[in-house]
């Protein structure tokens, strides 16, 4: 009888972890979206998880800020990838970490009047455009950014930083120069003297309703992936 409710809770467990529906956003190198669908870092990692745990949800792209406020408020949806800083850490519950992120400034190739070698530095530019809801935001608030300038679509932020209409983007840097070489901006938009001010890392975040679990589900899953040499193939085709 025991070894039948224990399979029943098994079952159970297995078919609510097959639920779960990934969320996510365009994040280059580690979400792809391209003509033949979604590739990427992160892309490969949570299908190899979602083929092991019996997962069948297609993975669905949204702009950061949707994707991260149902993941907040409903129950059944996972968002990745996202740092889990002091802030989130209570909002959700967690598998990972999956790799690893710095963030760094950037600025216009043609500003050589913004020599950006402290914090200090960059805290006297007029403005500095960010993204509101992430941990760049969070972390320059926290260290006493009064200069920030918030916008929604990565595009904007680009095209202002281009157009000189900002002073300052800070990004991730691996995610930021592979972008600048794809649209061959990477002349035009370089980082400044300064080194990352701030590195985290990345995880996948779950409804904090999720049950333990299936947490447990998805972190058993990731942690075979790593031990059996899959992870590192993953990272090798990127």
């Amino acid at each position: 009888m025991k070894f039948l409710f224990t399979l029943l809770l098994f079952i159970n467990s297995t078919l609510l972890a097959s639920e779960i529906q990934p969320l996510t956003e365009p994040w280059v190198p580690y979400q792809i979206e391209n003509k033949d669908g979604l590739s990427g870092i992160s892309i490969d990692l949570i299908k190899e998880i979602q083929k092991r745990i019996g997962n069948k949800k297609e993975i669905k792209v949204f702009p950061w800020k949707r994707a991260y406020n149902i993941t907040l408020r409903k129950k059944g949806y996972a968002l990745f990838l996202t740092t889990k800083s002091k802030e989130r850490e209570n909002l959700f519950k967690w598998v990972g970490p999956i790799s690893s992120v710095k963030i760094r400034f950037f600025k216009n190739a043609s500003r050589e009047d913004l020599d950006i070698k402290t914090l200090d530095d960059a805290k006297k530019v007029n403005s500095i455009i960010v993204e509101s809801d992430t941990v760049t935001t969070e972390v320059l608030q926290k260290f006493g950014f009064t200069n920030l300038d918030l916008n929604t679509l990565t595009n904007h932020r680009l095209n202002k930083l281009l157009e000189n209409k900002t002073d300052l983007f800070p990004t991730d840097e691996v995610s930021f120069i592979y972008n600048l070489k794809q649209q061959g901006l990477d002349k035009k938009i370089i980082p400044v003297k300064m080194e990352a001010f701030f590195e985290s890392k990345l995880y996948i975040a779950f409804n904090k309703e999720t049950s333990d679990d299936i947490i447990n589900r998805w972190k058993t899953a990731f942690e075979e992936i790593k031990a059996d040499g899959t992870y590192d193939k993953i990272l090798e085709r990127y």
